[in-house]
């Protein structure tokens, strides 16, 4: 993704991460149980209303630059990280939103709100890593009789999310990466070497240059 000012956004969305204690640095247990090298926790956003603000203009950004406002009709926001997004997105655009549970609890469907067949719709959460959430609410969406080709994310902890979806013909649209922002942050003396050093290998390694 190269449109103008994307860099830009992501500096100033990882300075913002920083302000707010919405992404850390260190040793954590996420839910899951793996360890991780950082911790990102944007429900911390909304109680700082001018990170918040910053952070929802740069997403907005992408996706009426990344994805295209032309290529969707309708959002659905999984809950509960999601709709801190999707919802104020909706309002800004003027466009239908849906959500999307992870169980259907007792309920005979997983989306909520009205979806009309044919519709494109673009599902929205606040990260990604594995994609497995993210791939079930697409495909929940899809059984409710609309198209799903796109995705977008904040960040990408760049854990298998993106090649997950594209096996289901979801081009996933993040604003940025965990790499990337700790680049970012490097750059601005944010965090050190050993901190940037424990995400690369966390992830993997950095992706060889064609």
């Amino acid at each position: 993704m190269s449109w103008k000012k994307r860099k830009s956004l992501v500096e100033s969305v990882a300075a913002a991460l920083i302000k707010a204690g919405a992404l850390q640095f260190g040793t954590y247990t996420l839910p899951n149980g793996r360890e991780s090298s950082y911790l990102i926790s944007l429900d911390e956003l909304p109680s700082f209303p001018g990170a918040y603000r910053m952070v929802f203009d740069a997403f907005l950004e992408l996706v009426k630059m990344g994805v295209g406002l032309k290529n969707f009709d309708a959002l659905a926001g999984i809950p509960v990280g999601g709709l801190m997004w999707s919802s104020p997105m909706a309002l800004t655009l003027r466009l239908p939103m849906v959500s999307v549970r992870k169980e259907e609890k007792g309920r005979p469907r997983r989306v909520e709100g009205a979806v009309k067949p044919g519709w494109k719709i673009l599902v929205i959460d606040d990260l990604i890593a594995s994609g497995e959430t993210m791939s079930s609410a697409c495909g929940a969406v899809r059984q409710e009789g609309a198209e799903v080709r796109d995705a977008a994310v904040l960040i990408d902890r760049l854990e298998g999310g993106r090649e997950r979806l594209a096996r289901n013909q979801v081009k996933l649209h993040p604003l940025t990466d965990i790499l990337e922002l700790g680049d970012a942050l490097f750059a601005e003396n944010t965090i050190g070497k050993e901190d940037l050093n424990a995400i690369v290998t966390q992830v993997g390694g950095r992706a060889s240059k064609p």
